[in-house]
Parts: C-alpha cells; structure tokens; sequence
C-alpha cells in the first residue's frame, strides 16, 4: 500500500472525522476509502454486516487495527453480561485465500436522525469481495440453534429462548385425553408429506391456531412443538418498527421464512400483533400470490372473538384450531398429581387430599392450580402447621376464587405454567432433588 504505517493511521483517524462532518458520511468515507486504496475493489453493504459472528463461527479470521482509534461502544445486559459493538471500526479479516480491509461506520443520533451503518469491504478483485459478503450473509442468515427474534424491524438470534425450548417437552404437559398425541401427530405428518402435497397439487403450507384462556398450557405446547419438529423458527414479538411500517415487518418475515422452509412463524397472542389496518396486509402474507411451501403460521389467542372471521373461520389461513379449554376434573387430578411428587414428604398430599383438590379446583387453570401450590408452600414455610399442607391449599383454593369473580379477567390473567417465575435458592430445599 501507498502510505506508511504511521501516516495511514493518522489518514485514517482524520478520514472517519472528516466523514463524520460531511452532510453524507458514507459517500465522504467511500470515497475517501477509493482514493486510498485504487488497487483494491471495494463493495458498500448498508446496514449490518456480521462479519464478526461469521468470525466467531471459525469460518475466517477477524482482527480490529492496533494502530488506528476504534471506537466500541459497551453495553450490558442480563443475559449476554458486557460486550462490544462497533461504532466506528476497522479490521483485517483473511477468508480462504484472501484478506480483506473491513470498515464499519455508524452515524447519527438524537436531533441528527436515526442511526445508519455502512460497511466497506475491500478486496483484490470485485469478485472475491462479493463472494466474501456473499459467505458472511448466508451463514448469517441460517438458524442454527437459535430461536429467530422478529422485532423492531429487524432480526435477532435469541440463544435464551432456543434454551427455554430444548428445555421444553410434551412430557411437561398435561393435556386431556389424546389431544397431545393428536397435535404431535399433525404436524410431524404434515412435515412429512411434502411429496403427498405436491403430487395432487395442495399447497404444503399449514396454519394452526391454539385457541383457549390464559394459563391452560398454549405457551408450553407451542415451545415443546418447536423442540419435536427441529426445524428453524422465528418468533415475531412484534410487527412494528420505528422506522417502517408494520406492513413491511410481516413482508419481512414471510419473505425469511419462505426462503428458510421449511420454517415455524409463532405469533403468540396474535390478536395483538395485528393492529388495526393490517390484517389485509397480513392476510396477504398468510394466503396471497406468494407460494408458501414448507412454511407452518403457528398462532396463538387468548381472545378469539377479537380475531376477524376472514382469520378465524376461512380454512385455507388458519386449517388446523386448537382448544385449550379449562381442564376438565380428571386432567387436574392428574396435574395435582404431577406437582405432588415434586414435593418433599412433609410437603405432599395424601391421595384423599389430592382428590380433595381436584374438586375444589373447578374452573382453575392449570396456571391457577400452579399457584395454589406455589403459595400453600410459602404460607406452610412460614407457619409450619402440623395439620399438613391440606388445610393452607384449600384456603388459597377459596382465596384465588374470590380473587377470580371480583376483579376483571384481563388483570388476572395468569402466567402460562412453563412461564412460572423460577422459586427463590430458599424454597428449593422444600422440593426433591432430581435424580
């Protein structure tokens, strides 16, 4: 190259500050970035390019420049600790045979507008540059072992919620009758049917609908569901975005999950996620020209009569709906059941007791069922009744009703099972180690 060490990182410095100036940042540092390099091919990808997960992945080397400012802005969450994402960087990356410049660019903020980022990749030839991005983006875009967060826009891999899943089975539920099997049974078949499909000319596309009130098991299946079919799944939290329109999320989504399928698109509590205005636009997306083979709509609700009945009631959108009712007496004894062998011996009902239960317990959910237990044993904890813990649950049964008839369903509305607020190190040594 041209300059020696010593002045191109003081080139480079004052070509990030002078870009940084300019009315139109990236057209200052790309064409900066050309005169500097001519003998090099450059590429300009706007927005992300995650050449560091491609790094990370161990498909090609990735170091930032010593010798120049790089500005990391640091972050903290609970759930990834700190880390680092480039605001303005510079790296060396080398991939199969070649090396690459990479130079990252992020700009504005506040009253100067929303963030934009730009990428520059340079390269030997154009070719190579373009099959260097061409790499990164497809590895990028594959799922593998994550759940695919839709939200604000734009994607995010969540390795929390993929965890959440594989720690979820169709063994935790306890559903009435055969209904499990049933619900299993569909969709592994469908999965498995494509030539079927194709060979009479149905579309292999499917969407279901768990329909029920809170607290009765949708959330659990749906992560068990996700864990037994082992296909890519994105999960849409939301349709929304500050910079775009909720018409072009679901445009989004449906385009990466017809180019991932076969695919799983959750839309849990979907009477939510479509605001008003919409629903064409989704409707569209779900059953329009678009062929979308492979791809399963797995949807949610707590309050179908808030759905319109071009969602609810046409067969082609929604074909498979699934009632989580109230459990009927037998599945909540065998719920009661379940959540007694967990317990300690001084903790556990006897069988009268868990009969006794499941009686009393009509019309609970089983998330109500969930915290008559949660609560019995925090009242036994702190009073340590020789009577048992039969006594303190049939008054929390008594409690939760009154609770359930006085205030409005919405404010009530109960944490599905598998969404249970993990109990305090204290209360754990109440309940029975696994073996």
């Amino acid at each position: 190259m041209a300059l020696d060490v010593v002045s191109e990182a003081q080139q480079i410095e004052k070509t990030f500050d002078e870009a940084l100036r300019h009315p139109s940042p990236s057209y200052a540092l790309g064409a900066v970035l050309a005169r500097m390099y001519r003998e090099l091919a450059m590429l300009e990808v706007p927005g992300g390019f995650d050449a560091g997960s491609f790094a990370a992945g161990n498909n090609c080397t990735l170091e930032l420049r010593q010798d120049c400012y790089q500005q990391l802005d640091t972050y903290w969450s609970p759930d990834e600790g700190t880390f680092q994402r480039p605001r303005i960087a510079w790296s060396k990356a080398r991939w199969k045979d070649d090396s690459f410049e990479i130079v990252e660019l992020t700009w504005g903020m506040g009253g100067f507008g929303p963030e934009q980022t730009r990428t520059y990749v340079l390269g030997r030839a154009r070719a190579v540059c373009e099959a260097f991005v061409d790499a990164v983006s497809r590895w990028n875009h594959e799922v593998r072992g994550e759940i695919l967060v839709f939200k604000d826009g734009c994607f995010k891999k969540s390795a929390k919620l993929y965890a959440a899943v594989t720690a979820s089975s169709f063994d935790q539920l306890i559903l009435e009758g055969t209904f499990k099997q049933q619900i299993v049974d569909d969709f592994t078949q469908f999965l498995a049917s494509r030539e079927a499909y194709e060979e009479h000319g149905v579309p292999w596309k499917r969407g279901a609908l768990f329909i029920g009130p809170p607290g009765n098991g949708k959330t659990l299946c749906m992560k068990a569901l996700i864990r037994t079919l082992g296909i890519p799944c994105i999960y849409v939290q939301s349709f929304e975005s500050p910079h775009s329109l909720p018409q072009t999320g679901m445009e989004t989504v449906f385009r990466r999950a017809r180019s991932t399928a076969p695919c799983l698109v959750v839309l849990e509590d979907i009477d939510a996620l479509l605001l008003e205005g919409t629903r064409s636009y989704f409707l569209n997306e779900l059953d329009g020209f678009a062929a979308n083979s492979g791809v399963i709509t797995l949807a949610t609700t707590n309050h179908p009569e808030r759905l319109d009945p071009s969602i609810l009631e046409r067969p082609s959108r929604f074909d498979r709906k699934y009632h989580f009712d109230l459990p009927a007496a037998s599945t909540r004894a065998s719920y009661i059941a379940a959540w007694n062998e967990r317990l300690k011996p001084a903790l556990r009902l006897s069988a009268e007791g868990c009969t006794q239960l499941a009686e009393r317990t009509e019309g609970f959910s089983f998330a109500y069922i969930q915290e008559v237990f949660v609560s019995s044993m925090m009242r036994w904890m702190s009073r340590r009744d020789d009577g048992g813990i039969l006594p303190i649950t049939l008054e929390q049964v008594d409690l939760l009703r009154a609770q359930m008839q006085s205030a409005p369903s919405e404010s009530l509305a109960p944490i599905e099972p598998s969404e249970h607020p993990p109990m305090p190190p204290w209360m754990m040594r109440y309940m029975p180690r696994r073996r």
